[in-house]
């Protein structure tokens, strides 16, 4: 069965798109059918909407925020391409939401998606609308700045865990960047009128020696970097930053490239994997890429997540670790998700006393009690979101 799902889902990744058909949850009325780019160019993610309610949809192509490359191979060959200049911008880790709009009948709708998927899904909506309600003015983008086709935003903190630790944030945004145009021009942030929405941080530019000043940062970042330790995936959790992206304008062109900078212990978590199996890092990276773009991802999405980096006899290799991590996975949200329908049957929320809650509705589970316990308090967590 497993060489099947490997072999469907890199044939899902092999092709330039995959179908889709939701709802958007920023604008119910709407039911959206179309097409997501699977391109690994500026047109991954990008959508396609075909029907709007039924309805033929004449959309233009509508672009997202595209896969960002390291600027070398797996030989570690650098290959930067000449560039009219270059500006540094912090790199938060969190989850990429990207605001864009389309048009219904003569109406604009403004909504946001994830990488791979149309519209948010599931806890990433709760969040969203914390964010909304925050920042108001994030809707307000498009009028205060006319040209823009979308903007690319971060959401990070700890309330939204990856690899790194955000002690004192816990849960916030940066404006990355905005696109234009009708083939997705990048448009820095620091051109774009924000109001009070916060942007990711302008570090400085580079203008010669491109490998010297790239590799001088990975040394500043890999001195601030601090081990914290493994989360209960056996994944490593760092102190620190995660690195910076790289906006690179292209002589003689109005195109602007991205390219990440990491340090290298984070840096070697991708590329420096044994000839056989993927690390315990990859594979949680990841399955947390699944969860963002499919409410309940299937393990041939999660596949085609790791096909877009890893070749797949080494996928293959590691299938039983990978099922392993994604089962628990699985488990981790099928529980939270039992936990929430449970606390809201017996009218119980955010602000009720964790033990409480456990006493009520522990005896509806199997696992360990312990597990439970801290999956309840992670429900509370989001349910107090919701409720801010």
């Amino acid at each position: 069965m497993v060489p099947q799902k490997i072999k469907k889902a890199q044939q899902a990744l092999d092709s330039d798109y995959s179908e889709f058909s939701a709802t958007d949850p920023f604008n119910p009325q709407n039911h959206v059918e179309g097409q997501i780019s699977f391109s690994r160019d500026k047109r991954y993610g990008a959508l396609l909407i075909r029907k709007i309610n039924g309805e033929p949809a004449d959309q233009p192509l509508i672009f997202g925020t595209p896969k960002i490359a390291y600027p070398f191979g797996l030989g570690h060959n650098y290959r930067f391409p000449s560039a009219e200049w270059i500006h540094r911008f912090r790199k938060y880790d969190g989850t990429n939401i990207f605001m864009y709009r389309y048009k219904s009948n003569g109406r604009e709708y403004i909504t946001f998606k994830v990488r791979l998927f149309p519209f948010l899904r599931g806890r990433y909506i709760i969040m969203w609308k914390h964010i909304l309600r925050k920042y108001q003015q994030i809707t307000e983008l498009f009028k205060m700045n006319p040209d823009a086709t979308g903007f690319s935003f971060e959401l990070y903190g700890s309330d939204n865990p990856h690899m790194i630790q955000y002690k004192d944030v816990q849960l916030d945004i940066v404006l990355l960047f905005g696109l234009s145009g009708t083939h997705g021009q990048i448009v820095l942030n620091a051109e774009i009128e924000a109001g009070d929405i916060p942007k990711a941080e302008q570090l400085g530019t580079v203008e010669t020696d491109y490998v010297w000043h790239y590799e001088q940062e990975q040394r500043i970042l890999d001195r601030q970097l601090s081990f914290i330790g493994l989360n209960q995936n056996q994944a490593p959790v760092f102190g620190g930053e995660e690195g910076s992206i790289w906006y690179l304008k292209l002589k003689d062109t109005c195109e602007i490239r991205m390219y990440k900078c990491k340090p290298h212990r984070i840096e070697q978590v991708h590329w420096e994997q044994t000839q056989t199996e993927l690390s315990v890092s990859v594979i949680w990276a990841a399955i947390l890429k699944a969860f963002e773009n499919w409410e309940a991802p299937e393990f041939d999405e999660l596949i085609a997540i790791l096909n877009e980096d890893y070749p797949i006899h080494q996928i293959a290799a590691s299938t039983g670790r990978i099922e392993q991590m994604f089962n628990i996975a699985k488990n981790e949200a099928d529980t939270r998700k039992k936990i929430w329908e449970l606390m809201v049957q017996h009218e119980l929320d955010g602000k009720t006393d964790p033990a409480a809650v456990f006493y009520k509705i522990a005896n509806h589970f199997d696992e360990d009690k312990r597990f439970v316990y801290k999956a309840i308090k992670n429900v509370q967590k989001i349910m107090q979101i919701e409720g801010e």
